[in-house]
């Protein structure tokens, strides 16, 4: 009896205790799951926040990427359109880089060009006072005479045409007389027939005084050994014309043409060409004609050494 109490006892203590036990096992594990619950709401939340932050995110970096997207484009454009005004300005720059180069090749062609006038313009003055001898003649008169005979006056036209195509020519003038009668009488025949040689061309053909210059030699002396024959009395009895013009000048009628290379027109119309001295007296020719052996006229040797090989082709004439 008392064991079966016991028993009994025993039991429902067991009962009793295993009924406590799952109870609290119970409870324990629905706390459990509600802590797991918190936890897994709370983390689901933390997770829905984060979502939430990185989509957020994600919508800002897009719409920066948008607007950066639209300001490469503008920038691009920018760029295009600055392309374009780049290449204007080298065009503008290109232009601007010929006509420089155009400009200083104008500039150096004035540069030269001036430099050569100048250079011409100091020789021009170097040379003012220095002459060039044209050509050479001479008229003869008749014994005791000073009037000019006829066959005379072709030549004196000859040397006023000269005179007159370059105002700045002068012609010499030197008197001569043969060796016979006093030195005063023949310095004043001289003198005479220099005067009416430079009145003609004055009167007759306009030449102005300044161009001539005229000077009475007097009688021309026999040389030793020399006789008083008609023809070297008659070749004493002269004047001695000399057409003389500044080298500036003589070069200028000398030009050459640089298209073609030959003398331009105007050169060879200032240029005339003067023709041989008037023949001797006729009572001289009947006694003889002058020599045709290389002998130099009186005039000629009056010349410099250096002008007496001149001729007429190297004046410029034929």
């Amino acid at each position: 009896m008392i064991t079966r109490l016991i028993v009994v006892t025993v039991c429902g203590a067991l009962t009793v205790a295993g009924c406590a036990t799952k109870t609290f096992v119970q409870e324990q594990m629905s706390a459990t799951e509600n802590k797991l619950a918190q936890k897994v709401t709370a983390t689901e939340a933390s997770i829905d926040r984060r979502a939430e932050a990185q989509e957020a995110k994600l919508r800002e970096t897009a719409e920066r990427t948008g607007e950066n997207r639209e300001a490469l484009d503008v920038a691009a454009e920018q760029l295009k359109d600055l392309d374009g005004r780049v290449g204007e300005v080298d065009a503008v720059a290109s232009d601007a880089r010929a006509r420089a180069d155009q400009a200083a090749a104008q500039a150096d062609e004035t540069t030269a060009a001036t430099q050569d006038a100048e250079a011409r313009l100091a020789h021009r003055l170097a040379g003012r006072n220095k002459y060039r001898v044209l050509d050479t003649k001479a008229v003869y008169f008749d014994t005791d005479g000073t009037d000019i005979r006829t066959q005379d006056v072709g030549a004196l036209e000859e040397v006023a045409k000269a005179l007159a195509a370059d105002p700045n020519a002068i012609l010499e003038l030197q008197g001569y007389a043969d060796s016979q009668g006093g030195d005063r009488y023949n310095h004043g025949l001289a003198r005479e027939r220099v005067e009416i040689v430079m009145r003609y061309l004055m009167q007759q053909h306009n030449i102005e005084l300044r161009q001539l210059h005229g000077l009475a030699m007097g009688k021309i002396p026999l040389g030793a050994g020399d006789k008083a024959t008609p023809k070297t009395l008659a070749e004493a009895r002269r004047v001695d014309l000399r057409v003389l013009a500044p080298w500036s000048s003589w070069e200028d009628r000398t030009a050459v043409d640089p298209a073609s290379g030959a003398p331009s027109s105007a050169a060879i119309a200032a240029s005339p060409v003067m023709e041989e001295s008037t023949p001797l007296p006729a009572d001289v020719q009947q006694g003889g004609a002058p020599q045709s052996d290389g002998a130099e006229s009186p005039a000629r040797r009056r010349l410099p050494a250096p002008l007496r090989n001149i001729t007429p082709r190297d004046l410029g004439g034929e």
